[in-house]
């Protein structure tokens, strides 16, 4: 019987490959002495806690204080390079030696001259792990002008939904009274709610004015958030309300849905799995959870929680129990995203955990992770299953890779194909091995969403 996909020998299927693996960590640990560990991260892929430093003008070269702070969690101490990519012009980065496990804060240096002004997003990279900050670059402070900015009568352009990149349709317009022409330099900085309102421009004629500031960002969460207007003499606010996602839903979560599942290419009908979203919640870390259940035909028990934030879907999850390490590991994960196009990646934060072979009995020592890629962007799927061909549309499909950290390269040990369709969930997910043998097809017969 399949019990379900969180199943416990997903570790035990690429047993071959960990003790090959093992062996080769071995090896290479005393000749390597890079650090392991991940970044610091929002629901929205921000760089959690960053803290920027300095000011940043136009055509002008970075100095020693223009840097940021941020977030690491080190796992395995060893030698780090972090650093961003390089957006208009300049960059960030830092290397050294992490000496301790734990929490770290690690100060990026910039690098380089903005070549315009605006709002610039980095990417930070490290041990393949990624988050962004945002950096305004402002016209240089020689020759500005002198003005007072004031909010009243302020109102946004543009939709603001959870989730949902900005883009120039998105801005807001504030009145201005010029007593000295010359540039300007307006903005929100830092983000409220993952949005930022900033531009530059020239006065040319004082008086009273309009200036537009343009958004960036993702919003987060749904509701009003309230931003302060920083340039020229006082400051000021608006709100922006946001909206909550669009209904579309690729992992239902409503209460008393269910779905019923069958194994192994409907060779065996009688092998199946029911799992359901009951009405309690459950708070995690501050984080709502919904709260789902399964029965196997051994009993009912709990299967996860679930909860969703804009185009990414997360689990509380037991990740000891789910890969089949000896211990409990307890995280979250996003198991899912649908705002990416086919190609699109993202990738887990790494966990170790001891796992004991159950034919040699040997002990290892593993650091893992799981990578995903979208394969599939709104396609059409045929389920069949003794029930049936069932037909569905705008199905999202990911591969689901779990890897295995061998010295500095992640390698492969199983991956899931996972089908999700809008609206109704997950309808297939099969189980490979290394070598891309199948270990089990999972096909869904019956489902209801409430």
């Amino acid at each position: 019987m399949k019990t379900l996909t969180r199943i416990t020998f997903l570790l035990m299927a690429a047993s071959v490959i960990f003790m090959a693996c093992q062996k080769e960590t071995s090896f290479e640990k005393g000749n390597s002495t890079a650090s392991v560990g991940s970044l610091a991260t929002d629901a929205s892929g921000n760089c959690l806690g960053a803290i920027i430093s300095g000011t940043y003008y136009k055509d002008t070269a970075l100095k020693a204080t223009n840097y940021v702070d941020i977030t690491v969690q080190v796992d395995t101490v060893g030698t780090y390079t972090i650093s961003t990519d390089t957006v208009n012009g300049y960059y960030f980065k830092a290397s050294g030696t992490f000496t301790a496990t734990g929490t770290q804060t690690v100060r990026l240096i910039g690098g380089g001259k903005p070549l315009s002004t605006g709002s610039n997003i980095f990417t930070v990279t490290y041990d393949g792990t990624v988050c962004d900050f945002v950096v305004l670059v402002t016209a240089p402070a020689g020759g500005s002008s002198a003005f007072t900015v004031t909010c009243t009568g302020a109102t946004a352009v543009g939709n603001y939904v959870v989730g949902t990149p900005l883009t120039a349709a998105n801005s807001i317009t504030l009145t201005v009274n010029v007593t000295a022409v010359g540039s300007w330099s307006v903005t929100t900085a830092p983000a409220v709610n993952g949005i930022i309102f900033s531009n530059t421009g020239t006065f040319t004629n004082t008086g009273t004015q309009t200036i537009t500031l343009n958004a960036s960002g993702t919003p987060v969460t749904a509701g009003p958030s309230t931003f302060t207007v920083t340039g020229g003499t006082g400051t000021c606010t608006f709100q922006v309300t946001v909206t909550a996602t669009p209904t579309s839903d690729y992992f239902p979560r409503t209460a008393f849905s269910n779905w019923s599942y069958e194994f192994d290419g409907n060779i065996d009908p009688s092998d199946t799995l029911l799992y359901y979203a009951i009405s309690p919640t459950k708070t995690i870390n501050g984080n709502t959870y919904n709260v789902f259940f399964y029965n196997d035909g051994l009993g009912v028990d709990s299967f996860g929680y679930y909860r969703r934030s804009g185009g990414d879907y997360f689990e509380w999850i037991n990740m000891g129990a789910y890969v089949g390490l000896d211990d409990d590991y307890w995280m979250e994960w996003t198991f899912l995203k649908d705002n990416l196009a086919t190609n699109g990646t993202w990738t887990s934060a790494q966990f170790s955990g001891a796992y004991t072979d159950p034919t040699s009995g040997q002990t290892l020592n593993l650091t893992l992770r799981w990578e995903f890629t979208i394969t599939g962007q709104n396609i059409p799927f045929t389920v069949n299953s003794s029930a049936g061909a069932t037909a569905y549309t705008n199905v999202i499909r990911v591969k689901q890779e779990l890897k295995q950290l061998v010295g500095t390269s992640w390698v492969l040990a199983a991956w899931f194909d996972s089908y999700y369709a809008k609206d109704k969930g997950l309808i297939k997910q099969d189980l490979y091995d290394d070598s891309n043998s199948i270990i089990y097809e999972q096909d869904v017969r019956r489902l209801v969403i409430y």
